[in-house]
């Protein structure tokens, strides 16, 4: 049988081309389909990231606290990474900041509140709320970094208001904002220059404007406020994880600390999360129903076209039943035949089944968050995960070989061979 079966796909080659052209595409679909709904763990993760959603500890009266009671939160391993905010105010040395229509004017404002910049301190600028929803834009150099010292990152308005250029020096002196004391004059190289505005509240200050608004590393405006490392202060604390679960199990940790929670709130971020998650079990829900149209379409296309060939094979199907072989054995040819032409394609699947994953998730992604999404669904660091999933698509599309071939082969299956061999003629 399986010499017949070689002879015959060497021979037919129109045929063979055919079967081979419609298996491949049957098998890249299911490989692209099978991709995203067994990738739906990765995928999450990847949305989760994405998404910036985290844990965010905040003093209830909205003033500074000390971070130093929340060092025990590192030794949290859910707790993968802390990033620490402090917001204030700061006097440029020798710049001036970017006018603007100010809605509230004040004649009450002490000296040190005038020509004042907005300052944000933050160990990376990345996780900003500002940078990663897209209100503000790199537009030069790059974020602020865990371990950078002394570096800043200022608005293109007030680059351009004071001919300032990326690795220029800006000096500030920082204002203490509880008692409104001027700190030590510190000294920052400029790394990015970033662009955009944000929702501007006005109070009568030169820093309601977004174009008067800085972003200095974390620990430098610590040392310029001369806090030692034990006293350092914060607005907020954000705390990232993995997963929605091990942000869960982080809040239940750090609640369990010894704090005294009735001073401080401790909220999850994760609506962001939810939303995209919500669409994205969506597009799972779609992707279920391709499948199972994709396996139906394949058994009744391959079912269609060997019907119309085993009609014209009936006087080989009668020439091999003469000599005695049995219906098993000549159905067995059949789907070996099949199956023999589907082996090369797995290999064409492989690649045309990626591109047809990339084409299916462009329908469906926005081009702002499909780099990330993209990756975890093709799975381009784990060659192991993709062949597994084509291993699993070719069974499938072996098990539409076999159910075809058994309906193309009803009439032989429920006819005798003398039935069929009266047809030769």
């Amino acid at each position: 049988m399986i010499k017949n079966a070689i002879a015959y796909i060497t021979r037919k080659k129109n045929r063979t081309f055919i079967i081979f052209v419609i298996l491949t595409i049957l098998l890249s679909c299911l490989y692209s389909c099978l991709s995203i709904m067994k990738s739906s763990n990765s995928l999450e993760k990847s949305l989760y990231k994405l998404s910036d959603s985290s844990l965010s500890i905040t003093k209830k009266d909205g003033g500074y606290f000390d971070v130093d009671q929340f060092k025990d939160i590192e030794k949290i391993k859910e707790a993968e990474e802390m990033i620490f905010q402090y917001n204030g105010s700061a006097k440029p040395i020798k710049a001036k900041v970017v006018d603007g229509e100010q809605r509230i004017e004040r004649d009450d404002l002490p000296d040190e509140f005038k020509n004042v910049l907005s300052l944000e301190a933050t160990n990376k600028t990345e996780r900003n709320v500002l940078f990663s929803s897209g209100v503000f834009t790199i537009k030069k150099g790059r974020n602020i970094e865990k371990n950078d010292k002394r570096k800043i990152l200022i608005h293109e308005d007030f680059a351009k208001e004071n001919n300032l250029k990326l690795n220029d020096v800006l000096s500030l002196e920082l204002i203490e904002m509880e008692n409104h004391e001027q700190k030590k004059e510190c000294k920052f190289k400029i790394i990015g220059i970033f662009s955009g505005k944000k929702q501007e509240t006005y109070t009568g200050l030169s820093s309601d404007f977004s174009a008067n608004m800085v972003f200095v590393d974390y620990d430098t405006s610590q040392e310029a406020l001369n806090r030692t490392e034990d006293h350092k202060v914060v607005n907020k604390i954000l705390i990232f994880s993995s997963s929605p679960e091990s942000t869960n199990s982080a809040l239940n940790k750090i609640k369990g600390l010894k704090i005294d929670w009735s001073k401080y709130t401790i909220e999850k971020d994760t609506a962001a999360f939810e939303e995209t998650l919500e669409s994205v079990s969506g597009i799972k829900h779609i992707i279920r129903i391709m499948t199972y149209f994709i396996m139906l379409s394949g058994i009744v296309v391959l079912s269609l076209i060997l019907i119309l060939w085993l009609r014209e094979r009936i006087y080989e199907i009668g020439i091999l039943l003469s000599i005695g072989i049995s219906k098993i054995k000549i159905i067995t040819q059949f789907i070996l035949e099949l199956i023999f032409i589907s082996l090369p394609s797995t290999i064409v699947s492989l690649c045309l089944g990626d591109l047809l994953l990339s084409k299916i998730l462009d329908g469906f992604i926005s081009p702002d968050n499909s780099t990330i999404i993209h990756n975890s669904l093709l799975n381009k660091n784990d060659w192991i995960v993709s062949l597994e999933n084509l291993i699993q698509s070719y069974f499938i599309l072996v098990s539409i070989i076999i159910l075809s071939v058994l309906i193309a082969s009803a009439m032989i299956l429920v006819k005798k061979p003398k039935e069929i061999l009266s047809k030769i003629s």
